[in-house]
C-alpha cells in the first residue's frame, strides 16, 4: 500500500465555497439545501484536515527535538557522575 495523500485545508475550503456558490445560484429549494449541506461537510473536512496538519507538524517538531533532548540528558547524567555535588537530591 502506498503513502496516502491528504489534501490541504485550503483545498477543502475552496470546494466548500464552490458548493456555496452553486447553492446560491440554484432555483430548487431542496437542491439548494443539499448543496449547502455538502458545503458544510467540506468545511468540516477542512477543519479536520487542519487538526491533522497541526498534529503532524507538532509530531515532526518533537521527533526533531528528541535527539537533542536525549543528548542533553546524557550530558547531564555524565556531568553528575563526574561531579556528584551537581546532582539534584531526590526525594527522601
Amino acid at each position: 500500500m502506498g503513502i496516502e495523500r491528504m489534501h490541504s485545508p485550503k483545498y477543502w475550503l475552496i470546494r466548500a465555497e464552490e458548493f456555496h456558490t452553486k447553492a446560491d445560484n440554484c432555483e430548487h429549494v431542496e437542491a439548494r439545501a443539499t448543496l449547502r449541506q455538502v458545503a458544510k461537510n467540506y468545511e468540516a473536512i477542512a477543519r479536520r484536515a487542519q487538526q491533522i496538519l497541526t498534529a503532524t507538524e507538532r509530531d515532526q517538531r518533537h521527533r526533531q527535538q528528541a535527539p537533542r533532548v536525549a543528548q542533553e540528558y546524557a550530558d547531564d547524567q555524565r556531568e553528575n557522575r563526574l561531579d556528584p555535588s551537581r546532582a539534584v537530591a531526590g526525594p527522601s
